[in-house]
């Protein structure tokens, strides 16, 4: 995350009063993703189908095999992109629920070690296309982390078709805490942390956007993004791509999405500086939870 020291605060404040269940579930459920020079995030869940798994961005695929996201669907490519994403892979989980402060951030308890043989990926209702940016790392043998999400409610996020009522609201103005692993930067940009420790921010979505551009020569575009408020004094920063996007209702924690990245717009490409906006992959389109 990138913030500065007020901004900081504050959204350690904003978490600090949410019920304690609700706040521990958050923390539970949020997962550091690391392979050799890669960092990314990601929530544990149990879908629609009672599938246990971890919700992350599709874009960590590129970014663990340094290349830019493709601009066609190349099934070859995906399968080495998976199976190098997989080989290796290092879940960090169960953070302990300590009083955050401005300095010290908990680092994961657990930690477990995933391969292609003991996990898969699935891309569900964005497979062949790279515009939808999530996928769901689903598990294939009896693992520490699958009795972790089966333990107790607060180890997951739960959704389901029950929830589709809300899902289909207008998420314009909506509250989120967006929880991620990656670099801890001051509000220029500065590295003051490269310790990967659990992070979280505080905003509102501003928009729901069918289409934001994400690069140009040739302009491509990522679809279904919630834009939420950021700047340089509080946003997501390299390595939290996947960290999820929570709403809080009552004592229901809702999954909006997945973190996507920073300055995102529907027909133009921002400046890198500064920061504008953040963005994240809805959980809910084209009318299906993924």
């Amino acid at each position: 995350m990138q913030f500065n020291d007020t901004a900081k605060r504050n959204a350690l404040n904003a978490f600090a009063q949410l019920p304690p269940a609700v706040r521990e579930q958050i923390q539970f459920s949020s997962v550091r993703l690391s392979n050799d020079r890669f960092t990314g995030s990601g929530v544990l869940v149990i879908d629609a189908n009672q599938i246990q798994g971890i919700v992350t961005a599709k874009h960590n695929l590129c970014v663990r095999a340094n290349i830019a996201t493709p601009t066609a669907w190349n099934e070859d490519q995906v399968a080495n992109l998976i199976t190098g994403f997989l080989d290796g892979l290092k879940v960090g989980y169960d953070y302990p629920v300590a009083a955050l402060d401005n300095t010290r951030q908990p680092l994961p308890a657990k930690e477990q070690r995933l391969d292609s043989e003991n996990s898969d990926i699935e891309f569900r209702n964005g497979h062949g296309r790279w515009d939808y940016d999530l996928m769901f790392i689903s598990f294939k043998a009896k693992l520490p982390i699958r009795d972790y999400i089966a333990a107790s409610p607060l180890h997951r996020v739960a959704y389901g078709n029950s929830d589709l009522a809300f899902y289909r609201q207008d998420p314009t103005g909506k509250g989120v805490f967006v929880t991620g692993f990656g670099d801890v930067l001051n509000a220029q940009g500065g590295q003051l942390n490269l310790s990967h420790p659990f992070q979280v921010r505080n905003a509102a979505i501003a928009s729901r956007q069918a289409q934001v551009l994400r690069q140009s020569r040739p302009d491509l575009y990522f679809t279904d993004a919630l834009i939420a408020e950021a700047s340089n004094n509080s946003s997501t920063a390299t390595g939290d791509s996947g960290g999820p996007a929570f709403h809080v209702n009552g004592s229901r924690v809702y999954l909006m999405g997945a973190t996507l990245g920073a300055n995102f717009l529907p027909d133009r490409l921002p400046p890198d500086a500064p920061i504008i906006n953040n963005a994240a992959t809805a959980l809910y389109a084209g009318g299906y939870l993924f």
